[in-house]
């Protein structure tokens, strides 16, 4: 079921099924605004330790319905329903593929204007785009496809709720993405340049800091960046290619323990 249900909306994401509003980053933005400026929960909300955990409120009641019920159909329904809105970001990878095209064509200003776009948020200082690619893919796909098997429908939704309020939540979001963050670095590590990246990734262990940058270091030693006078796009064309290679390595990982029966 988890497996299935994961490549169905893999699929409709990449098909682009669903609407183009189809995704939760602003409904979960307004649910975090109306908890601030309720009268019963905006005081808590606002504590810093424990406020955060109200963002839980909305996985909380999709886990209770989801116990009330035994239907398999009803379960796979609702897996689909809830991947299909926290996985993917299509205008950040609209603005990706345009800035691509716009490198070929050498389209100078075009690719200014989709580099802006792509960087817009999140990106952090200095960011590249090739950083700013892999950062995204992690926490839009990756992370979320490992929340959803550990936790299953509930934990993604979660997982998407501190996603999109992470600039509010502090270095909660750090915890929040400790464990995907090194399973995501150890992919790189078997896709790409394990001899090298695996002394990087041991020492990032057991380091409680900015996933972002636990990522983009282990990454950068994992696969080989090209340097000196090469193509603009090369970069990130070398950490797009690390990113999918990662993803589709959790997919088979993922597939592997249906079979064995470790995931249902």
């Amino acid at each position: 079921m988890i497996v299935f249900s994961l490549f169905l909306a893999l699929a409709l994401e990449r098909l682009r099924v669903t609407p183009a509003g189809w995704e939760l980053d602003e409904k979960a933005r307004s649910f975090d605004a109306w908890l601030t400026g309720h009268r019963t929960f905006g005081s808590a909300r606002q504590n810093t330790t424990f406020g955060p955990f109200l963002l839980l409120i909305p996985a909380f009641i999709l886990a209770i319905l989801l116990l009330m019920s035994d239907q398999s159909l009803l379960l796979l329904l609702v897996n689909v329903l809830v991947l299909t809105l926290v996985i993917g970001c299509r205008n950040k990878r609209d603005a990706m593929r345009e800035w691509f095209l716009a490198v070929q064509r050498e389209d100078l200003a075009s690719q200014k204007e989709q580099a802006e776009k792509f960087l817009g948020d999140g990106a952090g200082p200095g960011a590249s785009i090739g950083d700013h690619i892999l950062w995204l893919n992690f926490r839009f796909y990756f992370a979320v496809a490992l929340w959803f098997v550990l936790l299953g429908a509930p934990g993604a939704l979660a997982y998407a709720f501190f996603r999109a309020n992470a600039d509010r939540v502090g270095a909660f979001m750090d915890w929040i993405d400790w464990i995907p963050s090194r399973v995501a670095s150890f992919a790189f590590l078997l896709v790409g340049n394990f001899s090298k990246a695996l002394p990087v990734w041991l020492e990032h262990l057991t380091k409680v800091e900015a996933s972002q940058e636990t990522l983009l270091t282990i990454a950068r030693s994992a696969e080989e960046i090209p340097s000196g006078d090469v193509a603009v796009n090369a970069e990130p064309e070398a950490m797009l290619a690390l990113a999918r290679r990662s993803t589709i390595l959790l997919l088979a990982a993922i597939a592997l323990a249906t079979l064995f029966g470790w995931v249902v």
